[in-house]
């Protein structure tokens, strides 16, 4: 009788799995399309709302503002309510903003619609992961985020060109209400599938670290929205932001030490595996961000193409690493995680010193750089966060989502400080050292020089990727 309970055991197992994964990633697909379709409505709603590009750009500003802050908030959450509950109000709190977005007809609206998303998105990424770590063992999880990171290039592939058709066919409102079906689907099979699982009422909340780091974040990404050209430089008011921002990320840190329950467990950090993780996902995305900023301006500026084309180079990287991210992740669950990292990083690497060598004049080129680019993060951009989560040994499970969260928050800032700098880089050598006679080459030379200092960046990581810890003793100490 027990043996034959056994299979239906591991059955009913599986099933689970596969319910809770396509509950994530429908959920998570639902953020992810939304957020890469609404892109190209900036220029419209300039246009309709008659306001100009500071304004605008709050649109952007306003959505990442609330996601940094409500990132350190989903540890806290999942140990407090349970991972279920949150991922599910998180959820539905989305679809309710992307409602109220397209409902309402005031740019005040669209402003507030966008930091809702921004907040429930910061909470939902974490927790998919937690929540799909929660049902599968080490050994499956590469396999697994696999699939679900997968989902996420491919809504990140495809929403830019649905964005566009849908503002041909329809107008900016309908952006809104695209997901709705996605999400309500996502709603119902959480409700019956999601695993349900004891909170912690007692979980204290730190408050002095949260108003702290919150505090760090608003300051520094207020001060680099505001930084548009060379001159904003020489104003003493944003170096004195900046600098109260590092005071109060450091007053942070410090104060983490002493809490009892901290925003962020130093334990976390102490992982040699997560940190080395952190590291690699970092310069990957600084890459990938800065690679998106220089992209368009070299198709579109240089070399005078349709924004068409600019859609298929970003498209052909993030398809090209959608379709790896799962075979990848089962050569993850078997083999462990230096030599896959350590192959990616290095053809990441590659495309950016070709792009940094291109010919100026060869679109097709730039597309095939793009794909070796898109190949190399799918060697080990989802790889490295999988296997830096695998590092949390059996004791520091309930740190997953807070884990997840942290590389989430690391990376989204670093990536918004490069790509401020990127773009001030190509100002200052417009301004300082071509002058007057300043031509679509020379642009073209500055996105070059940008791409080498991409390389080197990488490179300058790779040791990170090479010792990474052996997953294997991973395993067997987390047993």
């Amino acid at each position: 009788m027990e043996q034959s309970s056994a299979p239906t055991v591991q059955a009913v197992q599986v099933g689970l799995q596969r319910y809770v994964l396509l509950t994530v990633m429908l959920g998570t697909g639902t953020v992810s399309l939304n957020n890469s379709s609404f892109n190209p409505a900036i220029p419209q709603l300039m246009q309709y709302f008659q306001i100009g590009e500071i304004w605008a750009s709050w649109v952007v500003v306003a959505f990442l503002l609330a996601m940094s802050i409500s990132l350190p908030l989903a540890g806290y959450f999942s140990q407090r309510f349970g991972k279920r509950k949150t991922y599910l109000i998180a959820l539905l709190c989305f679809a309710l903003a992307s409602t109220t977005g397209g409902l309402f007809n005031q740019f005040e609206s669209v402003l507030i619609a966008r930091a809702l998303q921004g907040f429930c998105s910061g909470l939902m990424i974490p927790l998919s992961l937690g929540l799909i770590f929660s049902v599968t063992t080490t050994e499956q999880r590469g396999s697994v985020t696999g699939l679900w990171g997968a989902m996420i290039m491919l809504t990140l592939a495809i929403g830019p060109m649905l964005g566009a058709l849908i503002l041909v066919w329809l107008d900016w409102q309908a952006l809104f209400f695209i997901n709705l079906p996605i999400a309500c689907i996502a709603l119902v099979l959480g409700y019956f599938y999601l695993p349900k699982e004891k909170a912690d009422i007692n979980q204290s909340f730190d408050w002095a670290g949260f108003i702290y780091l919150s505090s760090s974040i608003i300051l520094l990404l207020l001060t680099l929205s505001q930084l548009h050209q060379l001159e904003d430089l020489y104003q003493p008011v944003y170096w004195l932001l900046l600098g109260i921002s590092a005071l109060t990320f450091w007053q942070f840190l410090r104060i983490q030490k002493r809490q009892s329950s901290p925003l962020i467990a130093p334990a976390v950090l102490a992982v040699q595996g997560f940190r080395f993780s952190l590291m690699i996902c970092v310069v990957q995305t600084v890459g990938l961000f800065i690679g998106m900023l220089l992209i368009p301006l070299w198709i579109q500026h240089s070399l005078q193409l349709s924004p068409l084309w600019t859609g298929f180079a970003l498209m052909s990287s993030a398809l090209v690493t959608g379709l790896c991210s799962q075979p990848v992740g089962k050569y993850l669950d078997r083999y462990g995680a230096a030599k896959l990292l350590s192959l990616g990083m290095m053809i990441t690497a590659s495309s950016f010193a070709l792009l940094a060598w291109a010919p100026v004049q060869n679109v097709w080129f730039i597309i095939f750089c793009m794909m070796l680019h898109g190949l190399g993060m799918g060697l080990s951009y989802m790889p490295s966060t999988t296997a830096g989560l695998n590092s949390l040994g059996q004791q520091q499970q309930h740190l997953i989502t807070q884990a997840a969260a942290l590389n989430n928050l690391f990376r989204r800032l670093f990536a918004a400080v490069a790509v401020v700098l990127a773009a001030l880089y190509l100002q200052l050598r417009q301004d300082f050292f071509l002058s007057n006679t300043y031509t679509a080459l020379d642009s073209f030379k500055g996105i070059q020089e940008i791409f080498i200092f991409c390389t080197v960046l990488i490179l300058c990581a790779l040791p990170y990727a090479w010792r990474f810890p052996n997953q294997h003793k991973i395993n067997e100490l987390n047993k």
